[in-house]
């Protein structure tokens, strides 16, 4: 296989795609102490010194973390420590930094109206536990691509990153908050200092969840154990009466690699396996184009291919991928039969809630990076079964070893049913009265418009964030300019920024409704995805559609002839709902619009697969409170910031 023809099989594979059990309930619990330390009932008992060159599927119960419900008044301390972990029984304890020392973090739970203010301690000492290094994509001879490969061998040490030390900043990812609380990119703390955020809880019950966002080392932090759970409740929710207590779980799915000793057993550190094209060692002191992190084995709350011992009744499960890259495509297998359960999974809710009626899941939900699925799976019909969720690619065999370019293990995690047969539990017709699916014609007509378009350097090497700003037809094609026919007109595009610290152009009016474009454009051979996540912003998708992106001249920066659009996409049952965070697949467009929140300040927008925003995939914009907005816009006119045309285009988005 050549080179050209991997990589593209690695953009579609993406695209497709501290320890004691509590006897006798397949779950390690922990209680709601306070404790920073890792207490005793949430350690999993394993070997001591490296033994196994392989780990078993289904060995270890699945970890539950606890629950931090904060006060409204005063402030909840939480302290950021370095912990000793066991991810699997059959490997040493791997050193994390935490939350509380658990991984994942607490699972916050808040009251919609509630505002609490928590204060994030960083008590994080010495250097970064995670392993970081370079490796291309594929490799010589058989057997597993060196991504795949547990263990450096044949990698290139990344040495900057051996020196990295605690810099963090906590996103509260979903949530509307201020700027200042917002965990901006820029705004890390270092080792003995204090981060304070205020969260107003001022949305509809919904599964959120909070990470590292410092800037370029996102991945790194967040691979290095740095993410959390967090649910919002409602009055709304709460009158459902779904599955609640020990029969709601959160599910944070990632994937992880693991080095190895001389003798190829793993040892538990993580290694993070960036993906880089080309040959040879990357230049010293220089980022080389990289693709993606991409690892073989499958993390559910910090176990590595747990089980879980299920009654046979209903259980609601807020699954959340946490990957840098990896897309989660789960299905329900009959471990008896081999075969998956169609219908086994029921959709409630998306990124931002719940949706208006219950969906059954024919096939499989995907999750790419950032995305939740709130699912309900009743295992009253299957007593004494066991069954197991498997990540797959479309029209394979369900459970099957995924091919070599994905990911070598199919396995997620498995379900214990136990045989006493409880009545199966019907679940609300209606679940959201007040949630409506958007049409175009819903979106009012002063709506801000704007434009993104996710491309790659003039190398075609590295994928590249381009915000972009509608100009005049007449405008002549040189580098940045970029022409699309939409709904019947040529629309021209000028870029105005393509890193995060170029000038910012995005500004909008808080609690006022947008209207984004996502297109991608971009050679055959590199089909990456980007799941694009707005901040402070709920949103349905509008359209979707392919592009034609023959036209895009990729070495000169621009179009040669406009870029082309196709018939309408499906969009897949868990995209249907509110959304923060949307997949944009290679070569297409996606519409999305919603409301801005209330909050206001300097916040950002980016692709979620971590390494692509730590390495410039990400643009701030400002949100002001709508008078403030009118002034600023007239302020920056009167000072020709902005030239004689696209005034408000530049700066504000066109309104539609």
């Amino acid at each position: 296989m050549t080179g050209t023809s991997r990589r593209s099989i690695l953009g579609m594979a993406g695209f497709t795609t501290a320890a004691v059990a509590v006897a006798g309930t397949g779950i390690l619990r922990s209680n709601d102490s306070g404790d920073d330390a890792v207490l005793a009932a949430s350690v999993l008992p394993g070997v001591s010194e490296p033994t196994h060159s392989t780990l078993a599927p289904f060995t270890d119960p699945l970890r539950i973390p606890p629950t931090l419900r904060p006060g409204k008044k005063g402030v909840t301390e939480i302290d950021l420590v370095e912990a000793r972990l066991r991810l699997h029984s059959q490997m040493p304890t791997t050193r994390l930094w935490t939350y509380k020392g658990h991984f994942p973090g607490p699972t916050i739970e808040a009251r919609r109206g509630h505002t609490f203010r928590i204060a994030w301690n960083n008590r994080l000492a010495g250097t970064t536990p995670v392993k970081a290094v370079w490796v291309h994509g594929e490799g010589p001879g058989p057997g597993l691509l060196p991504y795949n490969r547990p263990g450096t061998e044949g990698a290139y040490p990344r040495p900057e990153v051996d020196k990295l030390t605690a810099w963090t900043t906590v996103h509260l990812h979903g949530g509307h908050q201020n700027a200042i609380n917002d965990g901006a990119a820029e705004y890390g703390v270092g080792p003995g200092s204090t981060q304070l955020a205020e969260y107003a809880n001022d949305q509809a019950a919904t599964h959120l969840f909070y990470h590292d966002h410092a800037m370029a080392v996102t991945a790194l932090n967040v691979a290095a154990g740095l993410v959390g759970n967090y649910i919002v409740r409602d009055k709304e929710e709460s009158r459902l009466d779904l599955p609640s207590g020990d029969y709601e779980i959160p599910l944070a799915i990632q994937d992880v690699n693991f080095d190895t000793d001389t003798k190829g057993r793993l040892n538990g550190q993580v290694v993070f396996k960036r993906i880089i094209g080309g040959s040879g060692a990357p230049e010293p002191g220089t980022l080389p184009s990289a693709l993606s992190v991409l690892a073989p084995f499958t993390l559910v709350n910090g176990v590595v291919w747990p089980h879980l011992e299920v009654e046979a009744r209903a259980y609601r499960f807020r699954a959340v991928n946490t990957s840098d890259t990896r897309i989660y495509r789960l299905v329900v297998v009959d471990e008896e039969t081999g075969k998956a359960v169609p219908g086994a999974m029921k959709l409630i809710g998306t990124d931002m809630g719940l949706l208006g009626k219950p969906q059954t899941v024919e096939e499989a939900i995907s999750l790419s990076p950032a995305e939740r699925a709130d699912v309900v799976i009743d295992f009253a019909a299957f007593p004494g079964k066991r069954l197991k969720l498997v990540n797959t690619i479309a029209g394979q065999q369900p459970g099957a070893p995924l091919p070599d370019f994905a990911i070598p293990y199919p396995e997620v995690m498995q379900f214990r049913v136990s045989k006493k047969r409880h009545a199966p539990t019907p679940l609300p017709t209606t679940l959201s009265g007040s949630f409506r699916k958007l049409k175009a014609s819903d979106i009012p007509s002063n709506a801000t418009e704007r434009f993104v378009m996710t491309a790659f350097d003039r190398t075609g090497g590295m994928p590249q964030l381009w915000e972009m700003q509608e100009v005049a037809s007449d405008t002549p094609s040189e580098d940045g300019i970029v022409q699309i026919v939409m709904a019947g007109r040529t629309r021209t595009l000028r870029r105005t920024a393509a890193m995060f610290e170029d000038t910012t152009t995005f500004f909008a009016a808080a609690g006022t409704w947008e209207k984004w474009h996502f297109i991608s454009a971009g050679p055959a051979e590199l089909p990456i995805y980007h799941p694009m996540h707005i901040h402070l912003m709920n949103f349905q998708v509008i359209d979707r559609r392919a592009v034609d992106g023959s036209g895009l001249d990729v070495s000169a920066g621009r179009t040669k002839k406009p870029l082309t659009l196709g018939a309408p996409m499906p969009v897949a049952p868990e995209e249907s709902g509110w959304k923060d965070t949307i997949t944009v697949t290679a070569n297409s467009l996606v519409t999305v619009a919603g409301r801005l929140a209330d909050q206001t300040g300097k916040v950002m927008y980016h692709c979620h697969i971590m390494s692509h925003e730590d390495e410039g995939m990400m643009r701030p914009f400002v949100i002001m409170p709508p008078a403030i907005h009118e002034i600023h816009a007239m302020s920056m006119a009167m000072n020709g910031a902005m030239g004689t045309s696209g005034t408000k285009g530049m700066h504000s988005g066109m309104t539609m």
